[in-house]
Parts: C-alpha cells; sequence; structure tokens
C-alpha cells in the first residue's frame, strides 16, 4: 500500500541555519506525521527523491520509517537484489568518451 505522508521535513537550504525555530517545527510537524505509520518491527520504505529528506529524515530517529531514493527503489524492484552489482558490471562494459 502506498500513502502520501504529508509535510516537508524542513532539511533542504538554508532555512535551518536561517530560521531554525521555524524548521524545527516543520521537522516536528513531520515526525508526527510519520509516526501513525510506523512500525518498528517492520520498516517501511519511505520514498523521496530529495536528497536532503534522505539525509535529514535518514539521520533522524524514526523507528520503523526508512528513507530510500525512488531512483534505488526502482532499480531494486526492476534489478532485484544483486542490482548494484550488474550496475557497476554494466557501467564496466561501457566506453567513456572525452570530448
Amino acid at each position: 500500500m502506498v500513502e502520501s505522508v504529508p509535510h516537508c521535513c524542513s532539511e533542504a537550504g538554508t532555512l535551518a541555519l536561517s530560521r531554525p525555530d521555524i524548521a524545527h517545527k516543520m521537522l516536528t510537524r513531520k515526525k508526527s506525521a510519520l509516526a501513525g505509520l510506523a512500525d518498528a518491527d517492520r520498516p517501511a520504505p519511505l520514498v523521496t527523491n530529495c536528497p536532503s529528506c534522505l539525509q535529514g529524515l535518514g539521520r533522524q530517529e524514526h523507528p520503523g520509517v526508512e528513507p530510500v531514493h525512488l531512483a534505488v527503489l526502482l532499480a531494486q524492484t526492476r534489478g532485484g537484489d544483486g542490482w548494484q552489482d550488474k550496475l557497476t558490471a554494466a557501467l564496466r562494459r561501457t566506453e567513456v568518451v572525452n570530448f
């Protein structure tokens, strides 16, 4: 089942540096939204395409939630468990062209 989790985690840009009070409130709101979905026994992927969410939510302690980039999830789905090894092998066979 796919479920949308509302609210920004406030990890991107310089918001956390310039307005830590606002950033903290935004992160708290995101944590509350995640708390309703989390199952500590079986972590669910939190799919995002935002590198800041991956770092910020991965750094925070959210039991039951595992941030994963959309591209990685697609690669795992299409390529199976060994997708990284397959990708590495395919990249070794490529030809580098310099201009």
